[in-house]
C-alpha cells in the first residue's frame, strides 16, 4: 500500500512538472520578466535619457540599436544556434514606434492594431506586440 502511495505521488510530481514546464512559454518568461522588472526598466531607460549613454543593471542581453527610431532592447529568452536561432525579448522605443528585430529596418506588416510581423532575408522574421506605450515584445527567428 505505501509503495502504491508513493507511486501515485510521484507520478502525480512529475505531472505537474510536465504541465508547469509546457505551460511556462518563452512568451509568457519574456512578459512575466517585463512585468516583474518593470521598475528598474524605467530607471534603465531614465538613466539613458539623462546621460546619453544606455546602461542596464539587469542580468539579461541588453542593446541600444540607434536608427530613425532608436530602441533598447532587452534579449530575455535565446534557442538554438546562429543559422537556426530563436530570440525573445521586449524594446523600448524613443518615439513609440515599433520596429523589427535589432532595430534591422525590415518593413512591419500589421497584424492587428497592437501587433506586426516581419520578413528578412532568407527565413528570418519575427512578430512585434505592443506591451504598453513605448514598450514592445518581440520574436525573432533567425
Amino acid at each position: 500500500m505505501k509503495h502504491k502511495k508513493a507511486a501515485v505521488l510521484l507520478l502525480l510530481f512529475v505531472c505537474v512538472l510536465i504541465a508547469v514546464r509546457v505551460a511556462d512559454t518563452p512568451e509568457k518568461r519574456t512578459i512575466r520578466y517585463f512585468h516583474n522588472h518593470r521598475a528598474a526598466l524605467e530607471d534603465d531607460i531614465s538613466n539613458t535619457i539623462e546621460t546619453g549613454r544606455a546602461t542596464s543593471k539587469l542580468n539579461t542581453t541588453f542593446n541600444y540599436w540607434d536608427g530613425e527610431h532608436p530602441i533598447v532592447e532587452y534579449i530575455v529568452v535565446s534557442r538554438g544556434i546562429v543559422s537556426a536561432s530563436r530570440y525573445y525579448g521586449f524594446f523600448y522605443s524613443f518615439d513609440n514606434e515599433p520596429v523589427s528585430f535589432q532595430n534591422s529596418e525590415e518593413p512591419l506588416t500589421p497584424i492587428s492594431e497592437q501587433e506586426w510581423e516581419w520578413n528578412g532575408e532568407g527565413d528570418n522574421h519575427g512578430i512585434v506586440r505592443r506591451l504598453d506605450a513605448n514598450w514592445f515584445y518581440f520574436e525573432a527567428a533567425l
